[in-house]
């Protein structure tokens, strides 16, 4: 939602940003949402500390130009990259993984990642699992933290590690729903899903 105190030029802006960059992560892969709304403003010749747009926004602009021009394609993506997180998240039950990101809130497209976030004393304990399951993974710098990346199909996996006493801090996005879901959660809305598709 665009702030109040916008003109309606700077206001109209904002939108065209946030449907260009939505455009452009679909079309493109682009998965970077401050990327995607630098390029979109260069594009449209607006300055970039102007106008901005919000990833909600963005993500908004995702959800409209998903169900208006690929409605169907979206369908299946997001079914398949939801099965494979709800195995992903059995295969790390006893860190009590869940689903967050694109996946999860249905802005997810054919080049999206699945973005998991786990609960561990340590990392090494994750790691540990990982060599003992022989899956492969580097470990990454994304946004100032340190993530797992997991080579894995059709998505690769992100894994973050969150300390053990955060389990219970959950919650739910601002207007869209939960913004963390677990196995039992994702496999009952995938039931949900099936029987209304």
């Amino acid at each position: 939602m665009p702030p109040k105190n916008l003109s309606p030029r700077h206001a109209q802006m904002r939108i065209r940003i946030a449907q260009l960059a939505a455009q452009l992560m679909l079309e493109h892969g682009i998965r970077d949402y401050a990327l995607a709304k630098r390029k979109a403003a260069r594009q449209l010749g607006a300055p970039e500390s102007h106008s901005l747009p919000g990833n909600e926004e963005v993500e908004a602009a995702l959800r409209a130009h998903q169900s208006l021009y690929r409605p169907d394609e979206h369908k299946v993506v997001l079914e398949t990259l939801r099965r494979q997180a709800l195995a992903v998240l059995q295969s790390f039950a006893r860190f009590d993984p869940v689903l967050v990101g694109g996946v999860l809130n249905g802005t997810a497209t054919r080049h999206s990642d699945i973005e998991i976030e786990l609960y561990a004393d340590s990392s090494k304990e994750f790691e540990q699992h990982l060599l003992n399951a022989g899956i492969a993974f580097k470990v990454k710098d994304r946004g100032g933290a340190q993530v797992y990346l997991l080579y894995a199909e059709p998505a690769d996996v992100w894994v973050r590690i969150l300390p053990r006493e955060q389990r219970h801090a959950g919650g739910r996005g601002r207007q869209e729903g939960p913004r963390r879901m677990n196995a039992k959660q994702l496999a009952a809305l995938l039931g949900e899903e099936k029987q209304t598709g």
